[in-house]
């Protein structure tokens, strides 16, 4: 009979210790990890870029043109955008209590014609409801302003990020490859190589993605005569960084304007953005980023998910760059290990 002893050494209880308070502190610093690897997504963008301008000038020169034709691009195309943007919003906020007052009419309207059959909820219940939400939008008014200021310095300290990370390249990638044996330090370049390949392709093609939607969106809602469709459609180019949810979100307002000006339009406007949604699925999507990422739908499902619940909005937008990343770990450093041909004897 064979006796199996199992012994736990302290070297073992240390290392469990040291591990279980190494995950707490990373769950700790989650957000500046995200800032640091959405810093990085940027920079992998504008790595070709720099580069090919590398060899005809100095590195710094360089990074300093791609910063300035990037403020000029913001001067002259979305400065005039956002005016127009501005004057649209302007009018929406200041129409949005007619919209209300219809929305309640139409509400009304359905609910006399349905109340006999129970399928609808008593109309005071659903106006109470909505007077508790503006009562908490307003009283979160001040939570929203600081995430505004929040969210203005953690763009000026992803610009200046990038900034170094575009600078400082060489650098900063041999003092990362120190951190490896000198007989691995080949294939972990070669693999932070792939993944800045694919999430830099990834900012790309999104930032593509975000403005065609948005096009199709506003050129659909313009042909339907909606109001505001610059400004609909904007919401829906910006909305689509989100994974899935964020097209369902981006509906909502166009559905309220149109329920507004003609319930008969709301039909249609559902119906522009299936159509955009089906085009994106079908064409852009395969053709913009599955080349890049190369992942299953799948996978980018379970990716979100799982940033949902432990990362916040930021985990989501930054899902799809983290998974195809892990996968790229996984694909070079075990499926491949794993499946390499065995030497016959």
């Amino acid at each position: 009979m064979n006796t199996v002893k199992s012994i736990i050494s302290t070297k073992s209880i240390l290392l469990f210790f040291a591990l279980a308070i190494l995950t707490m502190f990373i769950y700790q610093i989650k957000d500046v990890l995200l800032l640091l690897f959405a810093s990085f997504i940027i920079a992998s963008a504008l790595f070709p870029t720099v580069d090919w301008m590398s060899k005809k000038m100095p590195r710094g020169f360089a990074v300093f043109i791609v910063y300035t034709v990037g403020l000029i691009i913001i001067a002259t195309v979305l400065i005039p955008f956002f005016s127009i943007l501005f004057e649209q919003t302007q009018e929406f906020l200041k129409q949005a209590p007619s919209y209300w007052v219809e929305i309640k009419k139409f509400i009304l309207h359905i609910q006399i014609i349905s109340k006999h059959y129970g399928m609808l909820p008593d109309a005071s219940q659903i106006f109470a409801s909505t007077s508790n939400l503006s009562e908490k939008i307003v009283s979160q008014s001040i939570n929203i302003t600081i995430g505004l200021f929040t969210g203005v310095i953690a763009a000026f300290t992803l610009a200046v990020l990038v900034l170094f990370l575009l600078l400082d390249r060489d650098e900063l990638k041999e003092g990362f490859l120190k951190f490896f044996p000198e007989h691995m330090r080949n294939r972990t370049e070669n693999i932070t190589a792939t993944i800045a390949k694919k999430v830099g392709g990834y900012v790309r093609g999104q930032i593509l993605l975000m403005f065609m939607v948005g096009l199709f969106t506003a050129l659909g809602l313009f042909i339907l005569d909606i109001k505001f469709a610059l400004l609909l459609g904007l919401i829906a180019g910006v909305l689509e960084i989100i994974p899935i949810v964020g097209p369902i979100f981006s509906a909502i307002p166009a559905i309220v304007v149109a329920l507004a000006q003609d319930p008969i339009l709301v039909v249609w406007v559902i119906l522009v953005y299936l159509i955009v949604q089906r085009v994106e699925n079908t064409f852009l999507t395969p053709l913009i980023l599955g080349k890049f990422l190369e992942l299953n739908p799948l996978i980018i499902i379970i990716a979100i998910l799982i940033a949902a619940s432990t990362l916040g909005v930021t985990g989501v937008i930054l899902a799809p760059p983290i998974a195809a990343s892990i996968c790229v770990l996984v694909q070079e450093l075990y499926i491949n290990r794993i499946n390499q041909p065995k030497e016959s004897f």
